[in-house]
């Protein structure tokens, strides 16, 4: 379970305890989850066009809280791999995380699993999801790494212009994941695993929910118009994990 402490101390405790490997292979965060660790996807004129813009993404946005609120740098280990499902998360979570020896681990998967999941299989692909997420936990805090769930951002709800051909069918397929509810069933199945394990949960999927509730049009937050937020919507992510991680609240 992640220790809840103040903002101060837990900063100074991430610092203290992986200064030395700063050099070597050791690093203070571990990221394990998909495309959203790595940076942005967007498209031009109707098709896909991959924008890297790690400095944008919240990890990044994490170390640079840190740095500026505490004068303290921690070492971050982006361990995200673009269009990973948890499964694949679980097979290379010793290689690309545990070894590394993190003080903390903040895993994201979800969005991936079910946009990949097939409807008239949908509880047993939710159940493959839950599976694998509890595995990463128990192997996680096996290694006693302290652990935080992060629950995705909300898939698109609305049809966005210039989507042609292959990207046109993808983009419909995605609203109605989010729209007919498939996308809370796996947001749920994360948190129920959370809880079995008293894993922090960082809910940014909450956040989404409550914006598009008070008529916030969330489609518009994402910069590919499907499932990538924006910029301006990592922000969320930030907000979130940092309630966690320091202390400040947080959904457990």
């Amino acid at each position: 379970m992640l220790r809840r402490m103040t903002a101060g101390k837990r900063c100074e405790e991430i610092y203290e305890n992986r200064r030395e490997n700063y050099s070597g292979r050791g690093c203070d965060a571990g990221f394990s989850g998909r495309q959203r660790h790595r940076g942005m996807l967007e498209f031009t004129n109707g098709y896909k066009d991959t924008v890297r813009k790690p400095e944008l993404v919240y990890h990044a946005l994490l170390k640079n809280y840190i740095r500026e609120t505490y004068h303290r740098d921690v070492k971050i280990l982006n361990a995200g791999v673009s269009g990973n499902f948890s499964g694949d998360g679980r097979k290379r979570l010793q290689r690309d995380v545990i070894d590394h020896r993190p003080d903390f681990c903040c895993v994201m998967f979800g969005t991936n699993d079910v946009t990949n999941s097939k409807r008239r299989h949908a509880d047993r692909y939710l159940k493959e999801y839950e599976d694998n997420m509890r595995a990463i936990g128990q192997e996680l805090l096996g290694a006693g790494i302290d652990t935080v769930f992060m629950t995705p951002g909300m898939l698109c709800t609305r049809k966005v212009p210039g989507f042609r051909w292959f990207w046109g069918y993808v983009h419909s397929v995605f609203c109605d994941i989010q729209n007919s509810g498939r996308m809370d069933r796996y947001v749920e199945a994360e948190k129920k695993v959370a809880r079995e394990l008293h894993i922090p949960v960082a809910d940014a999927y909450a956040v989404w929910k409550q914006m598009a509730s008070e008529g916030v049009d969330t489609t518009a937050m994402l910069a590919n118009g499907m499932n990538h937020p924006t910029p301006e919507a990592h922000h969320i992510f930030l907000d979130v994990l940092t309630k966690v991680i320091f202390d400040e609240g947080g959904d457990r």
